[in-house]
């Protein structure tokens, strides 16, 4: 009769349906011996040929940058010549969902955020094509036009600092041939940036008075000289039977060919000129252990494996110091990528040899079965090497991401190989014979460990739905783990069941029932702690069981609790600060401070900062600046005896720099717009076409909210910029003097920036031709008053005669959306009426 029993036959059904793994694994040993082989064989092939990176590659944000610098050039021309055009042809790129431009003195930038979906490698060829297009409109003395693209794997893997000794003569030649070229060389660089290395160049200083004695204007001899020092493809001339490629060669084989060129009739340009090879005025410094210094930003090639390409960096880093030529200049190592992946690829290691070594530890402790413990164990590296295989064909790579995802699944991979094993020696100890007990063992519970591993797996599915950067970063972070235990699942119902059999004896004596002392003592240090603790959980459960309404109000309570306090004080940082390994302090300065007031300052604060250095076991630092921004940097010895936090550090160094009218300091856990917005705030923003007017209504509108009652001021960005001066030309007498306003603009340019002519070259290098007028001659406004202007006649007449300078209130800094200028005026409220205030 009891084999009639329905619920029976359902059970046996069941048991059996689900129990097919573990009988696959037991019919099929040599089978299930090859797979086990052939994913270890795979394993070991992907964890050698996994590509190693920083940061995962594939990713490009919905972003895109175009920087043009012009040197010296006023905001409102920044506007009309650079930023304009470039706004008219890159509208017209496909996907983009908000345009933003940036105007300032020096350089103009175009931002464009497209929408999601856009492919941003066709963004990027579209981009490149539209500026290529613009830079036809702008003037011809912009050089060069950076595209920035949004890429993670475009971040540099090896930062080196050279501080120079100033008894170097030709720094620029010396670190070109010694140091750049051979890391060029390297299998895998794509190319250096090096940050405050000038190279000399040919400047042609005209004297005002002799070039305009000798019937010259420097607008004329800027044109002559362009024209000049070329070779120029003229075709092709026969000679006999032969056909010769013909060149026009027009270039000056020295300096002294230069000077001795005929400019006039009997006038030579040395005779109304000097030309000197010497470094550019800087705009830029860079100085690094109280030495000037250079900067140097190694890139390697896309499909390039960083770990490999910067060991060889390291390498020929090395041999450089070695290098008797290279002995007055330090190398210091900034940022290193490849010292970042091995770190972490240490800590992942580390992590995987502890948590194993732990979880061996705990296993031995509760199960007291040496076999058994090992088996369990054995899931680990198994489970590891199988998404590391998953991994490489899938086409991803270890970085920070992937590694810390294999770090989580450690704890997580042991889960199911316990239980089955578990209840397979339950099983076998209650007498059933082993391969009955492996089968029903692992049967039993397969759907139970499936559920539970897909529910975890599950908690990723979410992923999918977060778009952009959210997306690409978490599936790097959930793809490992999910396939890290679905491979513990597979080796818990397949290779499990076959490790136990074979180790399991057919049926166990009496006398390998007995445990060894050291289990027995195990087994009473259990008893008094855990067994305890299962006999007060037994109890508890029974009460609650009783009392379910107060059960969920207690649960209630302590959800309330954790919501109310520990998650409201829980800081969300970038870095923490124990992971920084050393400090940043940004400095801004007014807008009209010169380069030389601006080093005064940086010079100041690293003398403290070289002071500190014993104190805050600093192993170097590093400054870098222009006129009106720069930063102080250092970075900690890898073994400190002081112990002072990054953000101790940031905060001494940061009250001892001086204070200065107008210098601001923010860190990283500042805010640099706190002026702007924010408690005590209030910020409007104009939008209108032209600038001008934009601006004359926001100086009305200022006028206006500042009489409002509990405004204390009004403060707007850029109102502590100077004022500009501008050359009102007066269009009546120049038509009465036949005067071409572009010839106006040109002469005044080429004075007072300079010219680009054709670059000179020299044993096999290109050396920049710059001329201009002297500093004494432009150094005033009376000097430019008495600018000679060619009329289209052949006579001179002077700007003084045509023009009117004019001091003009002009932003600094204008910004643009969407082709729309935006202007922000910022309000400053009293404390206690700042709601009131906001509302009149």
């Amino acid at each position: 009769m009891g084999n009639n029993d329905p619920s029976k036959a359902v059970t046996t059904e069941t048991t059996t349906r689900e129990a097919r793994l573990p009988r696959f694994s037991l019919d099929r040993r040599i089978t299930v011996l090859m797979i086990l082989l052939t994913v270890i064989v795979l394993g070991t092939v992907a964890t050698l040929s996994i590509p190693v990176e920083l940061l995962p590659s594939g990713f490009a944000g919905p972003h895109l940058s175009v920087r043009v610098p012009w040197r010296e050039a006023p905001s409102r021309e920044v506007l009309d010549k650079i930023v304009l055009p470039l706004e008219e042809e890159l509208s017209t790129v496909a996907g983009i969902d908000t345009l933003n431009s940036y105007a300032r003195t020096g350089f103009g930038m175009c931002n464009l955020l497209f929408k999601q979906g856009t492919d941003m490698d066709v963004a990027y060829r579209e981009v490149r094509d539209r500026v290529e297009r613009a830079r036809v409109q702008m003037p011809d003395d912009v050089e060069q036009i950076f595209v920035y693209k949004d890429d993670a794997s475009g971040i540099p893997i090896f930062f080196l600092g050279l501080a120079i000794d100033p008894a170097v003569v030709d720094v620029y030649n010396l670190i070109q041939d010694e140091i750049v070229l051979p890391l060029q060389r390297i299998d895998g660089v794509a190319s250096i940036d090096a940050h405050g290395l000038e190279e000399k160049e040919i400047l042609i200083e005209l004297d005002r008075e002799r070039t305009s004695a000798a019937g010259l204007n420097i607008y004329e001899l800027a044109q002559q000289l362009s024209g000049d020092n070329f070779t120029l493809s003229s075709g092709t001339v026969y000679q006999g039977d032969k056909k010769l490629l013909l060149r026009s060669v027009a270039r000056y084989n020295s300096l002294d060919e230069l000077e001795d060129r005929l400019v006039a009739p009997n006038v030579r340009l040395r005779d109304i000129a000097t030309v000197t090879f010497d470094l550019p005025k800087k705009t830029y410094r860079v100085r690094a252990m109280s030495k000037p210094a250079v900067a140097m930003a190694i890139n390697k090639e896309g499909d390039a494996n960083t770990l490999e390409t910067t060991r060889r960096v390291e390498a020929v880093v090395e041999q450089l110091q070695q290098n008797p030529r290279l002995q007055l200049i330090e190398m210091t190592v900034l940022f290193n990528q490849g010292q970042i992946i091995r770190e972490s690829l240490d800590t992942m290691f580390d992590s995987g040899k502890v948590g194993g070594i732990l979880a061996l530890m705990v296993l031995l402790f509760f199960l007291r079965r040496v076999r058994m413990t090992l088996i369990v164990t054995l899931s680990i590296p198994v489970s590891i090497v199988i998404a590391l295989t998953v991994m490489y064909f899938a086409g991803e790579s270890l970085n920070i991401l992937t590694l810390l995802a294999l770090m989580i699944s450690v704890g997580l991979l042991v889960d199911n190989s316990v239980v089955v094993a578990e209840n397979i020696f339950r099983l076998h100890r209650e007498g059933m014979p082993r391969r009955q007990a492996c089968i029903q063992g692992a049967g039993e519970i397969a759907l139970a460990i499936v559920m539970a591993t897909l529910t975890t797996i599950v908690v990723f599915l979410p992923v999918s739905l977060v778009e952009g950067m959210g997306q690409f970063f978490l599936l790097r972070l959930s793809i490992p783990i999910s396939v890290a235990l679905l491979g513990s699942l597979l080796v818990a119902l397949i290779f499990i069941p076959l490790f136990v059999y074979t180790t399991l004896p057919d049926k166990e004596t009496e006398s390998q029932k007995k445990a060894h002392p050291l289990f027995n003592g195990l087994k009473k240090v259990y008893d008094i702690t855990f067994g305890r603790l299962n006999q007060s959980y037994i109890k508890m459960l029974a009460v609650f069981l009783r009392r379910r309404l107060d059960l969920v109000l207690l649960l209630l309570a302590v959800f309330g609790l954790t919501a109310a306090l520990p998650m409201k004080q829980t800081k969300f940082v970038d870095v923490q600060d124990e992971d920084r390994g050393g400090f940043e302090i940004n400095v801004t300065l007014p807008q009209n401070t010169t380069l030389e007031e601006a080093e005064e300052y940086f010079l100041v604060g690293e003398k403290i900062i070289e002071d500190m250095a014993e104190e805050l076991d600093l192993d170097g630092w590093f400054i870098q600046h222009r006129s009106t921004y720069g930063s102080f940097q250092g970075w900690f010895k890898e073994e400190r005896t002081h112990k002072v936090s990054p953000k101790e550090a940031t905060k001494r160094v940061k009250e001892l720099l001086p204070e200065r009218a107008g210098v601001k300091l923010f860190t990283s856990e500042d805010q640099q717009g706190d002026d702007r917005q924010g408690k005590g705030t209030h910020t409007f923003k104009l939008e209108g076409e032209d600038a001008g007017i934009l601006e004359a209504t926001a100086v009305q509108l200022e006028e206006i909210f500042a009489s409002v009652e509990g405004v204390i001021g009004v403060k707007k960005v850029g109102d502590d910029t100077p004022s500009e001066m501008a050359l009102v030309l007066d269009r009546e007498r120049m038509q009465a003097q036949n005067i071409n306003p572009m010839v106006v603009s040109a002469v005044v340019g080429y004075a007072l920036r300079g010219q680009t002519l054709p670059r000179y070259h020299q044993a096999g290098k290109e050396i920049p031709v710059v001329v201009r007028f002297r500093e004494e001659d432009r150094d005033s406004l009376d000097e430019l008053n008495n600018f000679w202007i060619p009329t289209n006649d052949g006579a001179f007449v002077q700007l003084s005669s045509i023009a009117e300078p004019r001091y003009l209130a002009s932003a600094q800094r204008i910004f643009r959306t969407n082709k729309r200028t935006s202007r922000e005026i910022t309000l400053e409220l009293e404390e206690d009426e700042e709601e009131a205030t906001r509302a009149r």
